[in-house]
């Protein structure tokens, strides 16, 4: 493809001036899909900067039936009106390739709803369709637990606990940071532990810092980990690269672990044991099992602030998600669920 300026003038704002915008990959994320745009643009000998809302349609359609998600259609869609507006202020160009229409979104009324001030109309760009909001996919938590037992070695069994007892994205398990853990040493073993993340401590989704609750027996499982076999794989690391690894998860040889590792691993095993889970429906396990024992002790919206700062959501919206999914729970399973995790946890090998 043909080196193009303009796009990379842009991709330079975002990951200088734009301050909101920290994260390497969601710079990746600009890069790809930019990168992907301006193919479509060259392959139909296109100029960026000549094109109108039907050009746009057409790559929109493109993407339609190579069989992309909608999500992931609009997602691309948005960062190219992103581009656009920009050399719109920039004075690169005259007009923008597309337009605003205000539109209606009928829902059942949130816990918030009393704030929504737009009365459920907003304006929404007239070349992206419409999505619906699945209902999260999750595991029954014997089901959760049957497959995390299963997984090995130990840090890849202590990895799919921590994901399903905390609500820890996959990255940020990857790249959590030794010191964040905490030392269970001298505290209630009926409490749990506050665990802080984010920051360059260890890195989250947004850069969001965020505290996440351990419990007990997994703050135990984590420090033994820590003590009995970290200990000897960062000197595999220090003796290989000449300097520590942060990282609190190593593998046998002393390698850092890769969130695609993790994926690998959960896929092997989904094969294998025939209970198909990746890393996030553990994520998705916990926040709506949290989501329905924290109703149970508080009012709903109340649970839903707690879940939503215990996974690092930026929207109440995407924590309500988990409503629906708490309709699929028998409620008499929530009962102790923590505790049923933190046994089979103890008694595993």
């Amino acid at each position: 493809m043909e080196l193009v300026d303009v796009p990379n003038a842009y991709l330079r704002y975002i990951a200088i001036e734009r301050g909101r915008t920290r994260s390497v990959k969601t710079w990746r994320t600009y890069g790809m899909l930019l990168y992907e745009f301006f193919g479509f643009l060259e392959a139909n000998n296109l100029k960026w900067d000549e094109i109108v809302p039907g050009h746009i349609a057409a790559w929109r359609n493109s993407m339609l039936a190579r069989g992309c998600k909608r999500s992931s259609i609009n997602q691309r869609l948005r960062g190219t009106f992103s581009f656009y507006k920009w050399a719109f202020r920039e004075n690169l160009i005259q007009s923008l390739p597309f337009s605003n229409e205000e539109i209606s979104v009928k829902k059942s009324p949130g816990f918030f709803a009393h704030l929504e001030v737009n009365h459920g109309r907003y304006l929404a760009n007239e070349l992206t369709m419409q999505t619906y909001s699945p209902i999260p996919k999750f595991l029954p938590i014997q089901k959760a637990i049957q497959f995390c037992d299963q997984l090995t070695p130990r840090r890849l069994r202590l990895m799919g606990y921590l994901m399903l007892l905390t609500g820890m994205r996959r990255e940020e398990t990857a790249e959590l940071n030794y010191v964040a853990v905490p030392n269970p040493a001298g505290h209630d073993p009926k409490k749990q532990l506050p665990m802080e993340i984010g920051g360059k401590l260890s890195p989250t989704k947004g850069e969001k810092e965020r505290v996440v609750m351990i419990p007990y027996d997994l703050a135990v499982a984590l420090n033994d980990y820590l003590i009995f076999v970290r200990s000897k794989l960062a000197k595999k690391f220090k003796r290989k690269y000449g300097y520590e690894s942060e990282k609190f998860f190593l593998s046998s040889t002393g390698e850092e672990i890769s969130s695609d590792g993790i994926t690998s691993a959960f896929k092997k095993l989904s094969d294998r044991c025939g209970i198909k889970c990746h890393p996030h429906m553990l994520r998705h396990t916990f926040g709506t099992y949290e989501l329905l024992r924290m109703s149970r002790n508080r009012d709903q919206s109340l649970a839903l602030l707690w879940v939503k700062d215990r996974m690092g959501h930026s929207s109440i919206q995407t924590t309500e998600k988990y409503i629906h999914a708490t309709d699929l729970i028998e409620h008499d399973a929530v009962d102790g669920y923590q505790f049923d995790i933190c046994e089979a946890l103890r008694n595993g090998t």
